[in-house]
């Protein structure tokens, strides 16, 4: 695997279902924002070509490409022919992490005016997929990510990728689980953007934040696995000692135990969320999870 920060592992995003979306995530767009105001054009940042025989699946077909100059990002989305069930970018580099994550009808994300992601030369961009041939015959395709560029002088706050929720647990067969976790804020940051995710046993989601003692919603609906998307919302800047809480549902239909993971045969529960200013370290929340 291309992928070379510690937790990738754990964020091989599974996927199920067939996605119908040849040339980008353009329908059930859940911007403010539409991507078409842009006065740049989309481009194909890094893409990988694939064939699948009848049943197929490949759960590692890595791709990377190294950048030779800084490129600024204002908006960015998958490219996800049928039979491309996820994709996960991360950058090596001065800015090592998670770009962007997108599961089965992961929409368009496109960030506010004055926020972009910095995608630094000499950096190399590993691009992860997940290919699925649920059909009779062969299929091909050319799947990736797309971007629109921005002028540097445009970008007042660069971004990054981060991941909240809990982890390690189990869910029993036949019943209705909830399991929450609760990410602690230790420094100032401004999020902006959510990609909820669960893999097939997920019926509801559920993410806030805790502000100053005083819980604020931010997403509370039931989930699909088959239409994954983007929200942006309205900037909500934390600071230290607050909390953002993300609370799953699960319910197994399946005769037995079935824990967290990254198959679509197990289950996760995250948060996945665009923040400003860019942070060092961990693609985690800064101090691990609560269960």
């Amino acid at each position: 695997m291309l992928l070379s920060f510690a937790s990738a592992t754990a964020l091989v995003i599974a996927c199920g279902g067939s996605s119908g979306n040849e040339g980008g995530a353009d329908a059930g767009d859940n911007n403010p924002a539409d991507a078409g105001v842009l006065a740049g054009e989309w481009a194909p940042l890094v893409t990988g070509a694939w064939t699948l025989a009848p049943g197929g699946e490949n759960t590692g077909d890595n791709h990377s490409i190294t950048l030779d100059r800084d490129i600024y990002v204002g908006a960015i989305r998958p490219i996800e022919p049928v039979g491309t069930h996820h994709t996960l970018l991360s950058m090596d580099g001065v800015s090592a992490g998670i770009v962007y994550a997108s599961g089965v009808g992961t929409n368009a994300v496109v960030f506010p005016e004055g926020v972009g992601l910095k995608l630094s030369a000499g950096s190399r961009l590993n691009l992860q997929l997940h290919i699925y041939n649920t059909s009779e015959n062969s299929i091909s395709g050319t799947s990736g990510v797309e971007i629109v560029e921005v002028a540097e002088e445009d970008v007042v706050h660069v971004a990054d990728l981060f991941l909240a929720g809990p982890l390690g647990f189990a869910l029993p067969p036949g019943q209705e689980t909830v399991h929450a976790g609760t990410c602690a804020v230790t420094q100032e940051q401004t999020i902006f953007a959510l990609f909820p995710h669960m893999h097939q046993l997920g019926t509801h989601f559920k993410m806030s934040v805790t502000k100053g003692g005083s819980e604020q919603m931010v997403h509370n609906d039931s989930y699909n696995f088959e239409e994954q998307a983007f929200t942006v919302f309205e900037p909500i800047t934390l600071s230290p000692g607050d909390t953002i809480n993300t609370e799953c549902t699960w319910f197994n239909t399946i005769g037995q135990n079935v824990g967290w993971g990254d198959s679509s045969d197990s289950e996760m529960c995250f948060s996945i969320l665009y923040r400003y200013p860019a942070a060092t370290g961990s693609d985690f929340c800064d101090n691990g999870f609560t269960p």
